[in-house]
């Protein structure tokens, strides 16, 4: 068994609004096709809507759609694309779209999030927050910097800045001013530390849709620049449309509590199926190879999926 991701076998040089929205998402005049609105559906969605169509597909959906594993072990169909009017069309969002986010390994323990100083987070005054144990004394670095806008500049609040490592992750929230501030412990930092910045959701004027203006993205930084002042610039969200595909590669990796699980029971799983994968209150999170790699090691070279808790995701 192979995972499957989403290919964009030739994009469209159609512009979105100028579609005819309808309950399938919108339809293209030019094409007289319907083009099916992914960017609202989850991986799983996605691949229930592709068995179930039959012939062409045509679709818009985020860079990041096609970068994460389609949550599905039986595509078998091959889909041939809409040869007319088809060009290439990537529109980069002054408007908005969506996203996911963020990690852990080795023990049974569950994944521990640690709220640091300096943050604006807007986890339920309930939750409990997970702190590290200490024996002895441990000495920390603080990791700080300021999060703007790579278009224009300006400073963005409310963006959650995650470090993470085997077994916690950090999380920290940019206040008003765009700034952020984490203390981590220094024995967690090595030469290679994965950074996932995500941004807050926005509702479009019509008051439906809860989109994102600027794309989830996983940085890897050096010891130096952890413990640097560092500038983090939001990159706006990629929109893409056009004519959709699949193709397969080696399966990522599952984390569960700390334990690898069997990537064909995480999917089964989320059929509903009772397996050594539990999802239950339980949210997945996606790195492509890099991340994945300076997260986990070389095993995890085709990706890794981290489970967490909802509540604390």
């Amino acid at each position: 068994m192979k995972s499957k991701f989403l290919k964009l076998n030739k994009a469209c040089s159609e512009q979105w609004d100028n579609m005819k929205p309808n309950e399938k998402g919108s339809f293209c005049d030019t094409c007289s096709k319907n083009v099916i609105d992914f960017t609202q559906l989850s991986q799983l969605e996605i691949s229930e809507k592709i068995k179930n169509t039959k012939g062409e597909i045509c679709a818009r959906l985020t860079k990041q759609q096609l970068e994460t594993p389609l949550i599905d072990l039986e595509i078998q169909k091959k889909y041939k694309l809409p040869y007319s009017n088809i060009a290439a069309s990537i529109v980069l969002a002054s408007t908005m779209a969506v996203s996911t986010t963020s990690c852990a390994q080795n023990e049974k323990a569950p994944t521990e999030f640690v709220k640091t100083t300096n943050s604006n987070s807007k986890l339920n005054s309930k939750e409990k927050i997970s702190r590290p144990k200490a024996t002895a004394p441990a000495s920390f670095v603080t990791f700080k910097g300021i999060v703007k806008s790579e278009e224009n500049g300006i400073l963005i609040a409310n963006a959650k800045i995650t470090l993470v490592t085997v077994q916690k992750m950090f999380t920290a929230h940019s206040l008003e001013d765009g700034t952020f501030s984490m203390e981590i412990p220094a024995e967690l930092i090595d030469d290679d530390n994965v950074i996932r910045v995500s941004y807050d959701p926005v509702t479009t004027e019509d008051g439906k849709r809860n989109l994102r203006l600027y794309s989830t993205e996983d940085y890897i930084l050096s010891k130096k620049e952890v413990t640097s002042d560092y500038i983090i610039k939001a990159e706006a969200m990629v929109y893409i449309l056009g004519g959709i595909g699949h193709y397969t590669k080696k399966n990522p990796v599952v984390i569960q509590n700390n334990e690898r699980v069997s990537y064909k029971d995480f999917v089964n799983a989320q059929r509903g199926e009772k397996n050594s994968c539990n999802l239950e209150n339980k949210d997945f999170l996606y790195f492509e190879e890099k991340a994945a790699v300076a997260i986990y090691g070389k095993e995890a070279e085709a990706g890794l999926f981290i489970l967490v808790d909802k509540t604390k995701k």
